[in-house]
């Protein structure tokens, strides 16, 4: 099927009113937008089949670059940072706890009842390992909650993403015997600090320039640029784009206080009118998004019993996880059953499964079969579990 620019733009336009509408029944409903715009994107793809789906497929890696800097960058934006530092050391414990155990209960449902290999059963459970710093940052910032638990789990997210995709691919290489330059931990540690000191330089030199721009007619539109092209340097230079977009956001958001720290004379920052460009923006490509995720949705029925066994086995080690990680942190009840529903996994783990075809790895369509089934379903669960947090 061939889709052409009135399906395109046929699709952006109720994308975006379907974004729209389910924003507004959050309101009512308490069910996230996520829910409908996920949805959407089935109906139009795997049930009617009004869409492409190997189009939207063979695009998955520019769309996963630009779904994570701009919700990522907009994440950074409405972060506080002295809030954040705060939050940081316990955000990096729930984040390894989180992936370590998430790893070892799914692989041992591919090792026990798969009957996978131990190293393709840890493949498995790493890739699936990290919550998604998308759909997590979209539901929890509008949580009626206070600001501490919920950016120690929008940080756990964005932290994930990097750390599996780092190990998922030094798994890889061993299984493809590929070799690797550097232990998994010293990849790990380069790919975030690269990726976090290029963001925090990027984004102290791009306050001053901000500020003679002042004034100036496209001043978003040109940091947007900036954006674009610190990404994609930072991912040429072994770094985590996503840790850099998010930490060029954090310095645009927090003006104020880098300018206080830096001794300048001036207070720089992001504008009114910028952030309201940037909200506008965000809207769009987080609604279209989860549509995405709809599309591309492929569900083998020979695996949906393991898929949800290995949805489940997440669900309930995040209570662990949750437990551990919490401990001496003064929350409310609502606070943490709001941290033990946050398990959705996204377009991190969706890009990951189409790895091993790309190594040449033996039966590799099976991870992208689970790891659909895993999506869907603790994304449905964390839609459904929150409303009854809200509720509550």
């Amino acid at each position: 099927m061939v889709l052409d620019s009135f399906s395109i733009l046929a699709l952006f336009g109720i994308t975006i009113v379907v974004g729209y509408v389910g924003y507004l029944f959050f309101d009512k409903t308490r069910i996230p937008d996520v829910f409908w715009l996920i949805l959407f994107g089935i109906l139009v793809g795997p049930v009617f089949n009004l869409v492409d789906r190997a189009l939207f497929m063979s695009i998955s890696p520019f769309l996963a670059a630009l779904a994570l800097l701009i919700i990522l960058f907009d994440a950074g934006i409405n972060m506080d940072f002295y809030q954040m530092i705060r939050c940081f050391p316990r955000s990096i414990l729930i984040a390894i706890v989180g992936t370590a155990l998430s790893a070892i209960v799914v692989a041992a449902v591919a090792y026990y009842f798969i009957q996978l290999p131990m190293l393709y059963s840890l493949l498995l459970g790493v890739m699936v390992g990290s919550t998604s710093s998308e759909i997590v940052t979209t539901i929890v910032k509008r949580m009626r909650v206070r600001e501490q638990p919920k950016m120690v789990v929008i940080l756990e997210s964005i932290i994930t993403d990097p750390l599996v995709i780092v190990v998922s691919i030094v798994i890889l290489n061993v299984i493809a015997q590929t070799g690797v330059q550097m232990s998994p931990l010293q990849s790990v540690l380069s790919t975030f600090s690269i990726g976090a000191v290029l963001g925090l330089i990027s984004g102290i030199l791009w306050l001053f320039v901000m500020d003679k721009l002042k004034g100036r007619p496209f001043d978003y539109m040109i940091t947007l640029a900036v954006l674009f092209l610190l990404y994609v340097f930072v991912e040429s230079s072994s770094g985590s784009g996503a840790i850099a977009a998010l930490a060029f956001g954090i310095v645009l958001g927090n003006g104020k206080a880098f300018s206080t720290m830096l001794k300048t004379k001036k207070h720089f920052g992001f504008n009114k009118m910028q952030r309201t460009f940037q909200n506008e923006v965000s809207f769009f490509i987080r609604a279209f998004f989860f549509v995405y995720m709809g599309i591309i949705v492929s569900v083998n029925t020979t695996y949906i019993v393991y898929g949800l066994a290995a949805a489940a086995a997440l669900i309930l080690v995040r209570l662990v996880i949750v437990q551990i990680s919490t401990y001496g942190m003064n929350l409310t009840r609502t606070e943490k059953n709001m941290m033990r529903t946050i398990v959705p996994r996204g377009l991190a783990v969706a890009v990951l499964a189409q790895l091993p075809v790309v190594y040449g790895i033996p039966n590799a369509s099976i991870f992208m079969d689970l790891a659909f089934i895993i999506i869907i379903t603790t994304v449905l669960y964390t839609t459904i579990a929150a409303r009854f947090v809200y509720k509550n």
